[in-house]
């Protein structure tokens, strides 16, 4: 299992519930992928650290706003 740091503009608080499913894959960027055009797009970003089973996400293991 490995710990990986994911950003995106969508709040999830639910995340747990739904790790697979969670609206954030739907923007979700590693920390090198963001630049100032991508950080420009959005007023709010998150910073999720996940636990993943291979490319599996299994928990949010903390969340905070960047």
């Amino acid at each position: 299992m490995t710990k990986e740091i994911v950003i995106s503009p969508i709040k999830d608080v639910k995340f747990n519930s739904h790790p697979s499913e969670s609206p954030i894959w739907k923007k979700a960027y590693k920390i090198e992928e963001i630049d100032e055009k991508t950080r420009g797009m959005n007023p709010h970003w998150f910073e999720y650290v996940i636990q993943f089973d291979g490319l599996k996400p299994l928990q949010q293991l903390k969340m905070r706003e960047i």
